[in-house]
């Protein structure tokens, strides 16, 4: 049986699947075929039927229920999707800590982990009673942890803690995620340079279909925190598009502490169901991407006015998180009360690094070296860090 994924044999499964054959607007499909032809090529699937795979084709499915969901739900059309802030730093460099800071606000919304992998309600499923979707999520983490078992040293993983709408992103086959658990180095680049607003945009759609639902169980519209590095890594510009006027922070660390991290992160997704993922060659990789980013990101900032970017740096979060967040809501206009910084505080104690079992990796694994992350990445230091 051919290992190689077909785009057509993909489409036709995902209408078989779910019964549906509407998936809208197709833009989105010569970006699949881009993808498929980067992961045919490239990725050295063990099997069609791999993570990667099954998440490619899930995708496709999730788009089709998107369309349906508006046919079932028209005034879904109508929500709009106000942003608090989205938070673009680098991985590894403190953002989810910063994330959940800023989530514990119940003036704020951020998106569930279980919302993220399944959007829409299932078969039979009422839209005040999310619970199958629910159990479904915490399975799926109990499997991915048994599958890659030293990921919870690596990024907590909690179905019923908050994400990033990079997963929701994954559905537009523009993103972070793919070149991150294979090694398509080619299209992690190539997907960097294109238009980002189109796959924005279907986000936005995404948001709406979410919120119309958490407003069906009663729950009140908040401006939504956002979150991903997809942002400094490809879909800045469409963000912007998009939301122009978001305010955005940037969480900075020593890119020594971070690049080595992040390939490790990358192999654990990648190291079981490829046949051609090699370690020294990650760093390479990244170091190009996460250099080209943070370019972009200064170009950007050249254009946007004094106050609309904030940045936050790592030592900060991880030894004053609580000034750290006090810090954020002022520049993002909010007037802390008590409730909040009893939920910053229960945050805070909730999110302590030394419950998770320590994160262990080596820079020389993945061809890289202190003085030549020093050296590549100098000027941002130089900028953000002294």
């Amino acid at each position: 049986m051919t290992k190689d994924l077909s785009v057509d044999a993909l489409l036709q499964n995902a209408r078989e699947q779910t019964g549906l054959d509407d998936f809208g607007d197709e833009w989105f499909v010569s970006h699949l075929r881009k993808l498929v032809e980067y992961v045919n090529l490239d990725a050295g699937l063990l099997s069609p039927e791999s993570s990667a795979g099954a998440r490619i084709q899930g995708a496709l499915c999730d788009r089709l229920m998107l369309e349906q969901y508006f046919k079932d739900y028209p005034d879904a059309a109508g929500e709009e999707i106000e942003l608090a802030c989205a938070i673009i730093g680098l991985p590894r460099t403190g953002s989810t800590m910063v994330h959940r800071l800023l989530a514990s606000s119940t003036k704020f919304n951020a998106l569930w982990w279980w919302e993220t992998a399944f959007p829409f309600p299932m078969a039979g499923e009422t839209l005040n009673d999310p619970a199958p979707r629910q159990k479904a999520a915490k399975d799926m983490v109990d499997w991915l942890l048994n599958e890659w078992p030293d990921f919870e040293s690596i990024d907590p993983m909690d179905a019923m803690a908050i994400n990033e709408e990079v997963v929701l992103l994954d559905r537009t086959f523009l993103s972070t995620t793919y070149d991150s658990m294979m090694p398509i180095h080619a299209y992690g680049h190539w997907q960097a340079e294109q238009d980002h607003e189109p796959a924005i945009r279907d986000l936005y759609r995404f948001m709406q279909a979410i919120q119309h639902q958490r407003v069906a169980r009663g729950e009140v519209r908040r401006p939504w925190v956002f979150k991903t590095p997809h942002y400094v890594l490809g879909a800045l510009d469409g963000l912007l598009k998009v939301w122009p006027d978001v305010k955005l922070v940037m969480t900075h660390r020593n890119v020594a502490q971070v690049l080595p991290s992040y390939c490790s992160m990358c192999a654990s997704l990648s190291i079981n169901s490829s046949t051609n993922y090699r370690k020294e060659e990650q760093g390479a990789h990244w170091t190009k991407r996460f250099r080209d980013g943070l370019a972009r990101l200064e170009s950007v900032r050249r254009r946007l006015p004094n106050g609309q970017i904030i940045d936050v740096r790592y030592e900060d979060t991880v030894s004053d998180p609580h000034g750290t967040g006090m810090r954020l809501f002022r520049a993002l206009g909010v007037d802390v009360d008590d409730e909040d910084q009893k939920a910053m505080q229960r945050t805070i104690h909730e999110n302590s690094r030394e419950t998770r079992p320590v994160h262990k990796y080596s820079a020389a694994d993945f061809g890289l070296t202190g003085e030549g992350i020093s050296s590549d990445f100098a000027d941002y230091h130089d900028k953000y860090l002294t």
